[in-house]
This record gives structure tokens, C-alpha cells and sequence, in this order.
């Protein structure tokens, strides 16, 4: 049995996340050298916890089914999709049963075989194993016609062959009046240049935390997102990118600026970490802002405004706009640091089809929709 475990790394004095193997105390070679590969890439710390926990319940699946790990094909990963689903060890009560209760989500079953499929990646790579074929590439024509058809185009896709269908849950979105309510029960500017950040430009949390004082491009009105080691541990999820402050953009550097100006506190220039946000009070003043507290500071604001907020909601708001105000897909995925379009259109499907049914009423001219 395998087991998930943090440890220091000796050399450099970080947790890292390691797998061992009870029965012998040691760590589980091909699982292990997955999650090393996974850290050398600098995937978030989550990411690659998230893969070591889901790992542990394949390798659970493959010893109760007496498989060996490098022999495991499509129909395995299948059955140990359903098997997964009902929560592992589960016995029917009988062969008549109708309706027996799932234990585990959908998302969660999809996530798991995304592990699984990363793991196996890496091993084909690394010639350890064969090809296993857990994906299949296909193509799809651009929903993009006029001039835009052969300008936007949309390329490979890899697509998983098991995968569980999800019920659609829309996050929701936050209104430009709600924004501003939250913006003006800020207490301080840094608080209102996170907020404005966060809704104009989709950042993720760990991506904004990570932003260097260098990573303003003022001339441009663009932020740099830069893959790197923080103090605070934050790190840019997705992909390395400049984005373009496209909406609010006066009102979100002036935010910077007057924050920069009035509150920066001199703590932070002689830690000389160069970290943008950072505390402004208390013992830890100066010191690069931790993703707690900006949960913390988003919460505060609820008393105040009424508004539940929380930084990925800011993200799915800026998404959802774009789209609305018809970007095409492709540059909303470059934007969020999606590595791949099908992400972004298995997010914002909802977005997707409400616009394609615009389009559709409009081509047959229809102005409203049709009555109930």
C-alpha cells in the first residue's frame, strides 16, 4: 500500500510531497519519479499534491486487482473509472440492485484519470512503458466564419477517451456595480488594486501573489506573468504571458500607482524580496501578502458590501465577459494561461451555446427568444 507523505528536502529545506511504500518504508520508484519530474516542471505545489493523492488510489485499484502497473490498458483505466466512482471498495447489496449511489463526483473521477494519464505520459516518454493510448487527437472546424475564418483556426486537440460527463455548475459571475461596491469598501489602495487586477485581467491568485514589483509594464498596461520561486510560495499556474489591461485600465493603474506612491511600505524595500503585494501592517509588515490573507481581505468585504466574493470568481467574471463581447476563444485561452482550448470551452461551454443560439436567432431573424 502506498502512502502520501510531506518531507523537507534536505538540500533546499522545501516540503515536498513524497509517496512511500508501507511495507517497506521506501519510496515508490515509478510514482515518486513522476511527482520529481512534475516538481523540475514547477507545477503548482497543489498540482502535484492533487497527483500524488489520486495516484495513491489508482495504485490501490491496480494491487486489489492483481495488475501490473506497466500493463495496465484502456479497459483497466475503464473499470477503475467505475470503480472509482462508487468509492472503491464498494459491494453491491444485491444483483437486482437498481440505483446504487455514486461516492465520488464526476469532476473528481475526471481529474484522477488526468492523473493517471500524465503519469503514464511520462513513463512512454521516458520508455519505461508503451504507448498506453489514454487519448485521442481530433479536430474541430473554427465556430468563426467572415474574415475571421482563416485567421482563427483551431488546431489539435488531445481528448481524454474515458471521461465521465459532468453536470454543468456555472460558478456565477460578479456585475460591474457589484465590483465597484467591493472596490469602494477597500480600506486601503493595494486592497483595490488586488480586486481591479483580479477582475481586468483573469489572473489566477497564485499568479497575482507572485507578481513582482518588475512585472508592471507601465508604458504598456500590461502585467508579465513569470513562472517562478516566491517567498510566499505563490506561483504562476499556467502558462508565462503578458497581459494587456484591456478594460478599467486607467482606474486599475492608478490603483497601482497610488498604492506604489502612499503605502508601499519601506519594510519591503529593505527585505528586497521586489514582491508588489506585500502586508502593510502588523508583525509581518513588508513581508510578500500569503494567499490567506488575501482570502482573509476579499471576506472583510462581505459585512461591508453584502457581495460573496473570492479571487477565482473575479477570473470566471473576466472570462465570461470576454467572451460575451465576442473575443475569439483562442485569445481568451491565451489570456487565462489555458494550455489548451478544450479547457476553456469545457470552463465557459455555457457562455459557448448562449451565443451560438444568439447567432442562430439572429441568422433565422428572430429578436427575442421564443415564449414558453
Amino acid at each position: 500500500m502506498l502512502k502520501v507523505e510531506q518531507v523537507i528536502e534536505p538540500k533546499t529545506g522545501e516540503l515536498i510531497t513524497c509517496v512511500f511504500d508501507t511495507e517497506t518504508c521506501l519510496p515508490s520508484e515509478p510514482v515518486q519519479r513522476f511527482l520529481n519530474y512534475c516538481c523540475n516542471r514547477e507545477l503548482a505545489t497543489n498540482t502535484v499534491k492533487t497527483y500524488a493523492y489520486r495516484l495513491v488510489d489508482f495504485w490501490r485499484y491496480i494491487e486489489q486487482a492483481g495488475l501490473d502497473w506497466k500493463a495496465v490498458g484502456h479497459a483497466d483505466l475503464a473499470e477503475f473509472a467505475g470503480w472509482y466512482l462508487m468509492g472503491g471498495d464498494v459491494i453491491p447489496i444485491s444483483p437486482d440492485a437498481q440505483k446504487t449511489t455514486a461516492q465520488r463526483g464526476e469532476r473528481t473521477v475526471n481529474q484522477t484519470i488526468t492523473a493517471v494519464q500524465e503519469f503514464y505520459k511520462f513513463h512512454t516518454l521516458e520508455g519505461r512503458v508503451k504507448d498506453k493510448q489514454f487519448t485521442q487527437v481530433t479536430y474541430k472546424s473554427s465556430r468563426w466564419g467572415g474574415y475571421l475564418k482563416d485567421i482563427v483556426k483551431s488546431g489539435p486537440e488531445h481528448r481524454k477517451r474515458i471521461k465521465l460527463k459532468e453536470p454543468k455548475k456555472f460558478p456565477g459571475c460578479l456585475t460591474d456595480e457589484d465590483v465597484e461596491r467591493l472596490v469602494d469598501a477597500c480600506a486601503t489602495n493595494r486592497d483595490a488594486a488586488l480586486i481591479l487586477l483580479l477582475r481586468n485581467t483573469g489572473i489566477r491568485r497564485g499568479e497575482l501573489l507572485g507578481l513582482h514589483l518588475e512585472d508592471v509594464l507601465w508604458q504598456k498596461r500590461r502585467i508579465f506573468i513569470v513562472r517562478r520561486k516566491n517567498p510566499n510560495g505563490a506561483l504562476a499556474k499556467g502558462c508565462e504571458r503578458e497581459i494587456p489591461i484591456l478594460q478599467n485600465s486607467v482606474n486599475v493603474m492608478a490603483a497601482l500607482e497610488h498604492y506604489l506612491n502612499y503605502e508601499y511600505p519601506s519594510e519591503a524595500e529593505r527585505l528586497g524580496h521586489g514582491m508588489l503585494f506585500v502586508n502593510l501592517d502588523g508583525e509581518y509588515r513588508g513581508q510578500p501578502m500569503t494567499a490567506d490573507r488575501l482570502n482573509k481581505m476579499i471576506d472583510s468585504l462581505r459585512p461591508k458590501t453584502g457581495i460573496e466574493a473570492h479571487p477565482h470568481l473575479f477570473r470566471h467574471t473576466f472570462a465570461t465577459r470576454m467572451l460575451q463581447a465576442k473575443y475569439p476563444e483562442q485569445y481568451v485561452q491565451q489570456l487565462l494561461g489555458h494550455r489548451s482550448i478544450s479547457t476553456t470551452k469545457d470552463i465557459y461551454s455555457h457562455v459557448l451555446e448562449e451565443m451560438d443560439l444568439y447567432a442562430l436567432m439572429v441568422g433565422n431573424n428572430c429578436d427575442k427568444y421564443p415564449a414558453d
